[in-house]
């Protein structure tokens, strides 16, 4: 199979697809559900002729830092499957980068082949033999997974709220984690907003907290120290913009419907509006 017979059709580090995965979409069915689950409900989902081609998604899933990616190099024929080789790169050891979850992807079409598929390539390390293999879970018609039921239901439930729901999920954002708490007792169908809704509450709650905390502290220290205070005060000046910062991307993340994760708070979030829907 030549290198041009492979076309991206998306690549980038910010997927809502937060674990590791490769997949093989030949259904139209699945492959709307697995964009819902990487772009966000609602996103418009690019067209593809099944009849003739397929789609192949590597997923690099939560990397703690920008400079991660994941590549699908290329496909090869061999006696009895289709080879597709996917290569993950990870930052150089010792850079500064800044601290903030990334979601690698990289998502292409090849020329339909309905036999068997296999990945390999390099993983992070980089050291990794190329023989070793991996057999994709395939999806073959509408049968979908955990990732697919969960994007696929919350494409199809409303909100409760009565709103849309990426509107819904970007005011769970608007006044911080007060709106959040507000949607969060009104919301009772739809995941993608409780999870907004969650995040908003340990996010930006705990980040408010953390710069409120600080900004008292500092206070406290001038009596020890004019030094101390104002390192401290500067610290807590640089964690309200950070919290400024987070509010403004989630906002703008949520009524795109995307599932962006701030460090930490969105992996407890998204488990609290897992275990409240089951």
């Amino acid at each position: 199979m030549t290198a041009d017979a492979m076309s991206t059709m998306a690549k980038g580090d910010s997927s809502g697809i937060v674990d590791s995965a490769r997949h093989v979409i030949r259904d139209a069915s699945a492959w709307h559900a697995l964009w819902s689950a990487h772009a966000g409900a609602g996103t418009p989902c690019p067209e593809v002729d099944f009849a003739t081609r397929m789609v192949v998604a590597a997923f690099a899933g939560e990397r703690p830092t920008p400079g991660y990616a994941i590549e699908i190099a290329g496909a090869r024929p061999e006696s009895s499957s289709l080879t597709i080789i996917v290569n993950e790169f990870a930052p150089p050891r010792g850079a500064v980068a800044a601290q903030m979850i990334v979601t690698p992807f990289h998502i292409v079409t090849l020329p339909r082949y309905d036999g068997e598929v296999r990945f390999t390539g390099t993983p992070r390390a980089s050291f990794a033999r190329d023989s070793d293999q991996v057999t994709v879970r395939q999806h073959p018609g509408p049968e979908v997974d955990r990732v697919f039921a969960r994007a696929a239901a919350d494409a199809a439930a409303p909100s409760s709220t009565g709103l849309d729901p990426n509107f819904a999920a970007a005011l769970a954002y608007l006044a911080g984690p007060f709106s959040g708490i507000l949607i969060l007792l009104i919301e009772r169908s739809n995941h993608f907003v409780r999870f907004h809704a969650w995040q908003s509450i340990l996010g930006l709650g705990g980040l408010g907290l953390l710069s409120a905390g600080t900004l008292v502290f500092s206070f406290l220290t001038l009596l020890l120290s004019p030094v101390a205070f104002t390192v401290m005060y500067r610290f807590s000046e640089l964690l309200a913009i950070g919290w400024v910062l987070a509010w403004v991307v989630c906002l703008i993340k949520a009524f795109g419907g995307a599932r962006w994760h701030m460090p930490l708070a969105g992996r407890y979030a998204e488990r609290l509006a897992t275990r409240q829907s089951s």
